[in-house]
């Protein structure tokens, strides 16, 4: 029973980044993978434990008031079936949470990391397999291309390479501050080489807020290491030569793409930058300001999540009648969106709930690190800061519903909860039955 466990946890982490591939389509919604081994995973806990409800989430009233708003708020849209469908996707995101919590209360943090970098893993890998049969002309699920039917943009299962590289830049942010403070998972090498794809993976997406992403990550740390070693006299030599190849490398293809004008105006397409076309930004810039728009109408009273782009459509003068006509007018910009979806008054409940997880995650980090927890300490950091730099990057595109952002959130508190038995010790989690093969 144990392993049924594994597996479908291991499910719900690998199926996260699944858009299109692997899905049912009911009415205009896509039912994902993700959710389908979810309710499967609950299903099979709830019979064979008793302590189903038990369930903690940080800033748990918060959310549950942003919620309530969001509720509240459903009716005010000309396309209500998208409303609930969209409030029932946030319940199918919180389920996901519930699972990895559950998971986290019967097996080791150790099992659950291990679970969760093995997923990214398995990506980075089918992304570059992506890449290269496209080379020998065999172009499975590509959706972007450099050059048309023979350079591919790796997107692997998602929608478009941006939103691949935005779900791996979680596993490059947790494994990379990870391996900075000589935390490993696995043995080193292969720590090393899950690392490297990923990085591989994502500058194969051509995604340039993920490679910048990126590279803001390596520049900062590298230089915050530079400036602690000339400080302190210490360093740390395998942190410091990881650090400085990945972020040579990084900036040699960069310099390379910079040089080459032909790779440069085809990076830069969509950008506006050297005369080239401004499609990309203006595009994004329209749908920021359709959602401001709409907001300023109804400060107070929100759309609801589903109702974004149904209101956005209609402040156009288009009457949308169906889910799957209505995708154009998206706002992609997840803070505008949970701004306009739930009012001033329930993006504050919002914005509250955010803070209390990272307030929670670093403040619970650092004392672990003080009583002498280390590696549960960066687990914890590494966790909070992929949550930050993941919260930035869908900031720029996507929706607040992305399954991998709400699985990442379900780890933060999981680990949270996990770790804080260990300095605040509570009677009813010691005790707790462990996944068994006789569980049933």
């Amino acid at each position: 029973m144990s392993r049924i466990f594994h597996i479908l946890l291991f499910l719900v982490f690998l199926l996260s980044s699944f858009d299109i591939f692997l899905n049912v389509n009911l009415g205009g919604f896509n039912i994902r993978g993700c959710y389908l081994a979810t309710f499967l995973f609950i299903a099979l806990y709830a019979y064979a434990y008793k302590d189903v409800l038990r369930f903690r989430f940080l800033g748990a009233g918060a959310f549950l008031a942003w919620f309530g708003f969001l509720l509240v708020f459903v009716w005010n849209t000309p396309l209500l079936n998208r409303n609930i469908g969209y409030l029932l996707w946030l319940f199918f995101n919180c389920l996901a949470c519930f699972a990895v919590y559950k998971f986290s209360q019967k097996e080791s943090a150790e099992k659950l990391i291990r679970l969760y970098v093995l997923s990214f893993f398995c990506l980075a890998i089918a992304g570059i397999l992506q890449f290269t049969l496209s080379q020998f002309g065999l172009h499975v699920l590509v959706t972007m291309w450099w050059d048309v039917k023979k350079i591919a943009r790796v997107n692997a299962f998602s929608y478009e390479p941006s939103y691949y590289a935005s779900y791996l830049l979680i596993g490059f942010v947790f494994l990379y501050f990870s391996q900075r403070k000589k935390i490993f998972y696995f043995s080193r090498k292969f720590q090393v080489l899950v690392l490297t794809f990923l990085v591989l993976a994502i500058f194969l997406s051509t995604s340039r807020m993920g490679i910048l992403f990126m590279l803001v990550i390596l520049f900062y740390d590298f230089m915050r290491m530079v400036i602690r070693a000339v400080l302190t006299a210490r360093i740390s030599l395998m942190n410091f030569i990881i650090s400085f190849l990945l972020l040579v490398s990084l900036t040699g293809v960069i310099a390379k793409i910079l040089m080459d004008e032909e790779l440069r105006l085809r990076y830069l397409a969509g950008t506006g930058l050297e005369a080239t076309a401004a499609h990309s930004r203006e595009t994004r810039q329209e749908q920021m300001l359709n959602v401001v728009e709409i907001f300023k109408k109804s400060p107070i009273i929100g759309y609801s999540l589903g109702g974004i782009a149904p209101n956005i459509a209609l402040n156009n003068g288009v009457l949308a009648r169906d889910v799957k006509e209505i995708k154009e007018f998206e706002g992609l910009n997840i803070m505008l969106e949970v701004l306009a979806a739930s009012g001033i008054i329930g993006f504050l409940f919002f914005i509250s709930w955010l803070i209390q997880i990272f307030y929670a995650g670093f403040v619970l980090a650092s004392r672990l690190g003080v009583a002498g927890y280390q590696r549960e300490s960066v687990i914890l950091n590494s966790l909070c800061l992929a949550l930050a730099a993941e919260l930035l990057i869908l900031t720029l595109s996507q929706n607040i519903l992305r399954p991998y952002l709400w699985i990442l959130i379900g780890m933060v508190n999981a680990v949270y909860f996990r770790f804080k038995v260990l300095l605040y010790p509570r009677k009813e989690e010691s005790e707790l039955p462990q996944f068994s093969e006789n569980a049933i």
